[in-house]
């Protein structure tokens, strides 16, 4: 079976043209990486594109191995697929086109300083890939919650709206973030503008994932 390593890997998170340092993208998962390092300027291990890198790359093979679970392996795909927005989706829509349309199975192989991680795509997953993407049809749009932050994560890097009609939407946030936010606004009354990005699987499942861009106490949003 085919491998892809660390430096074939490297150059598929490089090609999804988001960028780091310079912009960053509320649609896409905001890492990439234009232009050559300049060698005198090492980065300690851990940090700044490494980090990045080792994100961007455990993205993807969430992706394969979501791919590969079986039953509802297409909304599963989504659900991990969505948060990295439209740029990330064609690209891998893309690479798992050609190995589903060549009929190849591949080892994808990440070593970095900080993780190590193996998972095999074959063509059958590739396939179900290719098909949950291609019919994701993504259309985004900013909105504004509003309701009670009913908690939320630091492991998991969300908080939780419950909003007027009992739903609880999951907005990602910065991990290190979580406990201040949960400190200030548990239990009370918010306004969150976010940007969506929403997409319906095969199945006809509509999945959503949320950036946030502002939260505020709602009697502040009222003046």
């Amino acid at each position: 079976m085919p491998e892809l390593r660390s430096a074939q890997l490297r150059r598929i998170a490089q090609s999804l043209h988001t960028k780091a340092g310079t912009e960053a993208f509320a649609s896409s998962y905001g890492m990439v990486l234009e232009g050559t390092a300049d060698p005198a300027q090492a980065e300690p291990a851990g940090v700044g594109t490494e980090v990045l890198l080792d994100r961007a790359i455990n993205r993807i093979f969430d992706v394969a191995d979501r791919a590969s679970s079986g039953v509802g392996a297409e909304d599963a795909v989504l659900d991990a697929a969505l948060p990295l927005g439209r740029r990330v989706i064609k690209h891998l829509s893309e690479l798992s086109d050609v190995l589903a349309s060549s009929g190849t199975n591949v080892t994808l192989i990440w070593e970095s300083n900080a993780t190590a991680r193996r998972t095999s795509f074959s063509s059958e997953s590739a396939e179900r890939c290719r098909s949950a993407l291609r019919a994701a049809q993504v259309e985004d749009a900013n909105a504004r919650l509003e309701g009670t932050v009913v908690g939320g994560s630091k492991v998991r890097g969300v908080i939780e709206i419950e909003v007027e009609d009992g739903e609880v939407v999951v907005v990602p946030v910065p991990k290190d973030d979580v406990t201040a936010l949960i400190a200030t606004y548990a239990e009370r009354q918010v306004a969150a503008d976010v940007h969506v990005l929403t997409a319906r699987s095969p199945g006809g499942r509509e999945h959503r994932s949320y950036t946030l861009l502002d939260l505020f106490l709602r009697e502040a949003a009222d003046e």
